[in-house]
Parts: structure tokens; sequence; C-alpha cells
């Protein structure tokens, strides 16, 4: 007689999903402990609206026009000024010391306006407001005091102390003067297609 050889039948296995569950735990947790959470800095820009109000017009406003060939600086109807560009670059130097004489020629206007060819780069944009903005000075220049309100003109720097002597130590931890102060000079800046 031939016997059949049979296999024991085997027992449904269960899943065991707390091993799982504990090494997700663990790969979330090291994830959000790595993460570089990036911060965005939004800038409010007043673009022009179809629906246009009449409002009084402003005594002086700046209007930077960014051009492939440079850029130029006008009041809205007067050219002010042309900035070539060097060596195939935008010159932003030159721009922020323009900028920065016609603030000091007409300290109350806060209005000034981008106006772009269409295919501007995004980054070109970004440089000219900032530099039309704000403005990096000395700490210890008179500009400071003329170009900011007495509200928030920044804090003189404290006199220098006298140099301690050999017997006496110094006391007192040592306070750090900034060597440059950022100054607004025009905070609306609208964004417009060039003429």
């Amino acid at each position: 007689m031939h016997r059949k050889h049979r296999r024991p039948m085997r027992k449904p296995t269960e899943l065991l999903l707390v091993p799982m569950i504990d090494i997700f735990t663990v790969l979330v947790t090291f994830l959000l402990m790595t993460a570089v959470f990036s911060r965005i800095t939004i800038v409010e820009l007043d673009l022009p609206s179809s629906q246009s109000t009449t409002v009084s017009a402003p005594r002086f406003r700046l209007e930077v026009i960014v051009r492939k060939e440079g850029f130029e600086l006008t009041n809205g109807s007067n050219l002010i000024a042309t900035i070539p560009k060097v060596n195939g670059s935008y010159d932003l130097k030159t721009l922020g010391e323009l900028v920065l004489s016609l603030k000091r020629d007409y300290p109350d206007a806060d209005n000034a306006s981008v106006l772009l060819q269409p295919d501007t780069p995004y980054d070109d944009l970004i440089q000219v407001m900032d530099v039309v903005r704000s403005v990096e000075l000395p700490a210890n220049s008179e500009l400071i005091a003329a170009l900011t309100p007495p509200a928030a003109a920044p804090s003189p720097s404290p006199a220098p102390a006298p140099a301690p002597t050999a017997a006496a130590p110094a006391a007192g931890p040592k306070l750090a003067v900034p060597k440059t102060v950022r100054v607004a000079l025009f905070k609306d800046i609208a964004v417009g297609d060039a003429p």
C-alpha cells in the first residue's frame, strides 16, 4: 500500500502592523527634525488698475524704466537721467546713488514706479526694487537724520568709554555699535509696463 504523504495544514498567520507603525513613527520624527523650513518674504506692490480714480498728483514721483540698454529715470514727464549697462549688467550702484540724491532733493516723496519691458527677468526687477526701496548708509552719516523722520530715526551710537586702566578691569558687556544702517527711501513702489 502506498501512503500519500500529506502536508500538515498550516494556520493562517496574522499580519503584525506594530513594528511597521514604529518604523514610520521614527521616520516621520526624523524627517520633521531635519526639515528646513524656508522663510518667504512678501512685498506689497501697488499694481495699476483699469479703474483708476482721479487723485491729486504728487509733487514728485520717481519712475525707473528698466530697458535692455539700461535704466531711465523720469519724474513722469521729464527725463532725469539715463544709466547705461556696464559690462553687460545693470549699474545698480549708480542707480542707488541717483535715487539717494533724488530722495535728498525731495524728502517728502514716498512714491516710486518701476516700469519694465515684457521680457525683463524677475531677478532684475527684485534688485531694482531693493535699490529704490532702501539704502545702506554708514552709521555716522549725516544723511540718516535728513532721510528719516524723527520717530523712526535710529538711536545714536553711545559715546566711547574711556580706556580702562591696568588697576581697574573693564566692567559690563561691550555694546556692539552697528557700522551701517539701512534707511528707507521710497516706501510705495508700483510696478508696471514700460512705455
